[in-house]
């Protein structure tokens, strides 16, 4: 019985949660998923890759994420692409996305940038039965196979997002859109549409001790940056809001992800995670690794909690450094 309700637990998380977008506690590491107005915005161009292994102790999601994004100076403009495979546990519900990317970016005064970015996104969700284990098998002494037969299902379908977004010295803040079509993910050949999913993520930081010692190559020597990103999805929500501090090429994090006072069922705690992060930023490197210890109902014990790493490399050319120097601030947002 324990057994089935792992599985059980696996697939209906997977029909409330994987269906509908992809978490990461380093959601910055991944700044044009959240907001497709990121794109190009950096001084470098940049490649990403992370992957996260949520709640191994009930079998879990296993999502992994790479992205390559631009700028075009000359014509104010980012580009990119990013694709992303999301495995539900021990069952056989899989996702993949691959979108493209496209921002542009105006000065709307002498500290204030603005972007507004699109992204358009091929998704396939597939399921396996073969992943799962059914009551019959368990009456037969948990035997390998099924006598059901079932054949599994897949949908494909067209994602689209948006986003604008406004920075300056030191604050940022965004707004995007995502599933604005309303794509039909049915598995079963009905009508399932996907409600669009809202975010809001801003921030500030502010810069400790002497400021005219602060490295060119690693513009936040001593900062602290406070930070948040709030989701809605029909009626559910969650907030994740926390603080950075960096020291050099070192950056310590600490987070809560939950929003306990607004609950969209009186049975659901809507309070999910701590999560505590540890970088590593030289040059034009990265690395971060973060820990979500759950706080839900489920518990951290039976959750085994979960972890995330994030890499990314950055490619720079003289024109970009000379271009983002002489008329435009650089973007102050998190790496991780």
């Amino acid at each position: 019985m324990k057994r089935l309700m792992k599985y059980l637990l696996c697939l209906l998380a997977a029909n409330t949660a994987t269906a509908q977008h992809f978490q990461f506690s380093q959601f910055y590491a991944a700044p044009t998923y959240i907001n497709p107005a990121f794109t190009g915005a950096n001084v470098c161009s940049r490649f990403s890759l992370n992957y996260r292994s949520q709640w191994a102790g009930v079998g879990g999601f296993e999502t992994y994420q790479v992205s390559y994004d631009t700028g075009i100076p000359q014509a104010k403009s980012g580009v990119g692409f990013q694709a992303f495979s999301d495995n539900t546990g021990a069952g056989g519900i899989k996702t993949r996305r691959y979108s493209g990317l496209y921002a542009y970016e105006a000065r709307l005064s002498k500290f204030v940038v603005g972007r507004a970015g699109f992204s358009a996104g091929m998704v396939q969700r597939s399921i396996d039965y073969n992943g799962f284990t059914f009551a019959d098998q368990i009456a037969r002494g948990n035997s390998a196979a099924s006598t059901e037969s079932l054949v599994g299902a897949s949908v494909k379908y067209l994602d689209l997002s948006t986003g604008v977004l406004l920075y300056g010295k030191n604050f940022w803040g965004g707004f995007s859109a995502v599933h604005i079509n309303r794509p039909n993910q049915s598995l079963l050949n009905g009508f399932s549409p996907l409600p669009p999913e809202f975010l809001l993520n801003g921030g500030c930081r502010f810069e400790l001790g002497d400021h005219t010692t602060i490295d060119q190559k690693n513009d936040n020597n001593n900062t602290i940056m406070l930070a948040a990103n709030y989701k809605k999805q029909a009626k559910f929500n969650q907030l994740d809001i926390g603080v950075y501090y960096t020291k050099h090429q070192l950056v310590l994090g600490l987070w809560y992800r939950g929003l306990p006072f607004f609950k969209p069922t009186p049975a659901y705690r809507n309070s999910d995670a701590i999560v505590f992060l540890f970088g590593v930023s030289y040059d034009r490197y990265k690395f971060g690794y973060s820990y979500d210890y759950t706080v839900s109902k489920l518990t951290n014990s039976i959750s085994k909690g979960t972890s995330e790493v994030s890499m990314a490399f950055q490619l720079c050319t003289a024109s970009k450094n000379k271009f983002r120097k002489k008329k435009y601030p650089l973007i102050v947002c998190p790496k991780f």
